[in-house]
């Protein structure tokens, strides 16, 4: 099989888990198209078109292209879009972002793995990478359109939605309390900041989406 057939089996398989195990909707073509420009064996060695995660080393992983895919779709990014994201890991997810909006500006906690994603997202001129605590975002360039948070919370880190422009939209996974099944340790959940209260804490509506599995949002 070539890599135009492995590609194209993956978007395949995508469809098939979104309509069979999601929301009954295929992903957003535009979506779709960005990963089929992105080769995503530039970021990961072993089995990249497999529809399953893999070992980027640092203890962490890339995330299956469905689930890539997935919150990609949800998040609704366009064009004109300023997008954080929290946890760089192998830039693959950057680097599909960057094909959708304006600006992205990526953090990640560990340092070797942002030298080491810097070398491979050399020619994507709209993302920005940091070193730092993903529960701080990156305040200096706030407001953003998007967030995306690919580590698992155990909330909703209010300093993120701080950073949203009123109506922007977050897609994070949340830690459940209780077992939902082998493999999966929490939810997706959409969050659409709504405003700001009286003591001038940020506002938001939530909607719980599929369940996943992530590695753990670390408090440095």
């Amino acid at each position: 099989m070539n890599l135009i057939e492995k590609i194209e089996e993956m978007i395949e398989v995508i469809n098939q888990h979104s309509i069979q195990n999601a929301d009954d909707i295929e992903i957003d073509s535009r979506v779709l198209d960005s990963m089929r420009q992105i080769l995503r064996h530039e970021f990961i060695e072993n089995s990249p078109y497999e529809d399953a995660p893999g070992p980027i080393g640092f203890g962490q992983t890339i995330s299956q292209p469905f689930i890539v895919a997935y919150m990609t779709d949800k998040l609704d990014v366009q064009p004109s879009h300023k997008v954080l994201e929290i946890g760089t890991g192998s830039g693959y997810q950057a680097a599909v972002l960057s094909r959708l909006c304006s600006e992205i500006y990526t953090v990640e906690r560990i340092q070797g793995l942002v030298q080491q994603t810097e070398s491979i997202l050399k020619g994507y001129d709209n993302i920005k990478t940091k070193v730092g605590n993903g529960y701080d975002g990156w305040e200096d360039n706030a407001p953003y359109d998007r967030i995306m948070v690919t580590a698992m919370s155990d909330s909703i880190p209010l300093k993120l939605v701080d950073q949203l422009k009123y109506e922007g939209k977050m897609i994070i996974p949340i830690k459940h309390k209780f077992l939902w099944g082998w493999g999966f340790n929490g939810r997706l959940c959409l969050v659409i900041r709504t405003g700001t209260n009286h003591m001038l804490a940020p506002t938001y509506d939530k909607k719980s989406l599929i369940r996943v599995q992530f590695v753990p949002l670390v408090r440095d």
